[in-house]
């Protein structure tokens, strides 16, 4: 059994990041599953919502939605503050996706990197801040104690990049692509998922244009923890983020 887990910020960066990978591992097969830090109560569109309850409520019917059309495993999504991933308390949540990473056991994590994506989001540079203390904190006691679940250090750590930044993004400097994914078969699903979330549907016309313009049918990775021999250049002669990978044992 492959398995690949996937840690975002708000809902619709499953699908606007990650969207065409998940997709095409479903249809290999592979387990997923997505863990969204935040319910995105703090967007500026907000559809027809009331006040941020509302809106985390909608958002978080709409993140099941997309996931449901991107044939993603499972899914949760936590109720850490939107915009305010910065002040939460860093040990206790990535204590928590520690745990995640220990039940799940994935060969494969996706995150955002420090810098924020290719939006360059504060909020996506925090998920990947935590995200990278679970990926190796997870096969470590120390920090963080087992309590019960066996220590596990997944094989693979991830960072979403690109080559060009949407024009109203902040610029940052993106982590240089090591894997080109072939999402050609599956970028038209990807831009129905994002468009599952209506509540941001202004956004939608922008980001398929993006997408079409500049995706190049391809979602980017730079390679941020392997074990030592990983070779770059053969991960990124097959596209295949498990190229390599051993069998993950039996998910807790």
């Amino acid at each position: 059994m492959r398995r690949l887990l996937c840690i975002t910020a708000h809902p619709d960066d499953e699908a606007g990041n990650f969207g065409g990978t998940l997709a095409k591992m479903a249809s290999l097969g592979v387990q997923t599953c997505v863990i969204c830090l935040t319910a995105g109560e703090a967007g500026r569109h907000r559809g027809r919502a009331a006040d941020k309850e509302e809106l985390a409520a909608m958002r978080t019917q709409e993140m099941a939605r997309s996931c449901e059309l991107l044939r993603v495993s499972s899914h949760q999504v936590w109720s850490y503050p939107d915009s305010k991933l910065s002040e939460i308390n860093f040990y206790q949540a990535a204590a928590r996706l520690v745990g995640v990473v220990r039940d799940f056991r994935p060969q494969v994590v996706l995150a955002f990197g420090p810098e924020g994506g290719l939006t360059a989001h504060p909020d996506h540079g925090m998920s990947s801040l935590l995200a990278t203390a679970a990926f190796h904190g997870a096969a470590q006691e120390k920090p963080f104690p087992l309590d019960g679940k066996p220590a596990f250090q997944a094989e693979r750590l991830f960072y979403s990049t690109g080559t060009v930044q949407p024009p109203h993004a902040n610029r940052v400097l993106l982590p240089p692509v090591d894997v080109e994914v072939d999402i050609s078969a599956f970028l038209e699903l990807k831009i129905t998922a994002f468009k599952a979330h209506l509540t941001q549907n202004p956004l939608a016309p922008r980001f398929e244009e993006f997408m079409r313009a500049s995706s190049r049918g391809v979602e980017r990775y730079h390679l941020a923890a392997a074990p030592l021999g990983c070779e770059r250049g053969l991960l990124q002669a097959s596209g295949d983020l498990f190229h390599g990978c051993q069998a993950a044992p039996e998910a807790a």
